[in-house]
């Protein structure tokens, strides 16, 4: 059965994955400290603020993309068994190509993670947001990526017309992630050297783009995993599941837009953009309708609670984080909260509240999902799960508070405060939320670990 290397594969993925939660943790405690009077102190050891942010950001990332791609490499080796059983032969010398493409990206992606951190502790910087690595490291993640196509590829043949919407997802990922990559780096061309006001427009509609191909990872893993836990797959193939996928696509090309309100550029990307955004109250609609059904979603959590309990957090913070998403995207209120904390909190919220809690739902599950969760990991899962999303919320909302009450001094006074000027209490309450957030991960990454020290069948 081609599903155990699959998921011996997912698990190879699932492990990087964890290495790079973990240390994106760490780095952001680390930076943390910068609202507190140890700056000085962190300064004189080296650790400043410049060097931490881009490896506590790609680290995160990262975190995102292998856990997902995990959660890909099971499904496609799963898919290559129903080949096998409707009759299709020479499987086996693909899937044995498969799990060898997966391990060359795997090594590739692991090395320039590590020569990123290297070059960033030598303080080499691009000055690039998200991408301050040498761009020669972006050839071999680049490399890597297409090596996850060529494995999608040969599975599904992009023959997608029948399937469930989270092989849309992922085949839609693939494709969306490498024409923003390569984007990304025409700040490298000198005719754009002396175009500002593009290059920024440029730089911001790459990262928006890469952000939707890690999303869609994200939502494709969720609806499968969905059908998994539930044994119905009615959803992943409903018309309102993919018109929820056609809105994000959109989005994913134009959200970038309420980052340069403020550029002088063309009116009718901004009404695009601002168009697509409100296209989100659609999504609202419907998260809001899953979160009337959180109390049957808990009563039927079967052999897993603690995956439960984080889908139904990821459904919370979904809600939530759109209803702000939308609020931001309004023009004369983007005002109020443009280049603040407030939109750190909502980056957070997100990349928290639902990417990170939606795939440690998933990994949770690939390394219980043999045998289910125990009485006593579920008894310590839930209580993780719960310092975890207080512990979020506490940062969500100190940098809310924080970022809007600046963004309307802004306003009045035309300056943004610097760190010195924030109030005394931000930096021990994003202390307090870092400790909570990373005690209740880290708890759930051991559980996991736990588990996948079990020998393993199928």
């Amino acid at each position: 059965m081609f599903v155990v290397t699959g998921r011996k594969t997912a698990l190879g993925f699932l492990w990087m994955a964890a290495v790079l939660l973990l240390a994106g943790l760490v780095f952001g405690l680390l930076a943390a400290l910068y609202y507190t009077p140890l700056a000085p102190d962190l300064n004189a050891i080296g650790l400043r603020l410049h060097l931490l942010r881009p490896l506590h950001t790609g680290a995160t990332i990262g975190w995102i993309y292998f856990s997902g791609m995990a959660m890909v490499y099971r499904w496609l080796f799963e898919h290559l068994d129903e080949r096998q059983a409707a009759g299709e032969s020479h499987l086996a010398e693909l899937a044995a190509a498969m799990a060898r493409r997966a391990r060359w990206q795997r090594g590739l992606w692991g090395a320039s993670a590590l020569a990123a951190a290297a070059a960033y502790a030598s303080g080499y910087s691009t000055g690039r947001e998200y991408m301050e690595y040498p761009p020669i490291l972006s050839l071999p993640i680049l490399v890597g990526w297409l090596l996850f196509a060529v494995n999608f590829g040969a599975v599904t043949r992009f023959r997608l017309r029948t399937m469930p919407v989270y092989a849309w997802m992922w085949g839609t990922s693939v494709f969306l992630f490498v024409w923003p990559f390569v984007e990304a780096h025409a700040w490298l061309l000198d005719w754009l050297a002396s175009r500002p006001v593009r290059d920024m427009a440029i730089q911001w509609k790459a990262a928006g783009s890469l952000v939707g191909s890690f999303n869609l990872l994200v939502y494709g893993s969720l609806v499968w995993l969905g059908t998994r836990l539930s044994g119905d797959n009615r959803y992943a193939s409903s018309n309102m599941a993919f018109g929820l996928l056609l809105i994000g696509v959109l989005n994913s090309f134009t959200n970038y837009g309420h980052h340069t309100y403020h550029l002088p550029q063309g009116e009718a990307m901004k009404w695009v953009s601002f168009a697509v955004s409100m296209a989100e109250a659609l999504i609202l609609v419907r998260v809001a309708w899953d979160c009337s059904g959180l109390g049957r979603k808990w009563v039927s959590r079967g052999r897993f609670p603690v995956v439960t309990a984080l889908l139904i957090a990821t459904t919370a913070w979904t809600a939530l984080q759109v209803l702000i998403a939308l609020v931001m995207s309004v023009p004369s209120l983007n005002a109020f909260v443009h280049g603040t904390l407030a939109v750190v909190a909502h980056s957070m919220g997100s990349l928290i509240g639902i990417d990170t809690m939606a795939m440690l739902a998933a990994g949770l599950w690939l390394t219980h999902e043999l045998g289910g969760e125990s009485p006593q990991t579920g008894r310590q899962g839930l209580l993780a799960v719960w310092l975890l999303n207080l512990g979020l919320f506490l940062l969500w909302l100190s940098l809310l508070v924080v970022g809007v009450a600046a963004g309307a001094r802004m306003l009045r006074t035309g300056a943004l405060p610097w760190v010195g000027n924030f109030p005394g209490w931000l930096g021990p309450a994003l202390l307090v939320a870092g400790a909570l957030i990373s005690v209740g991960i880290a708890s759930l990454v051991r559980n996991g670990i736990s588990a996948v020290r079990r020998p393993v069948q199928c």
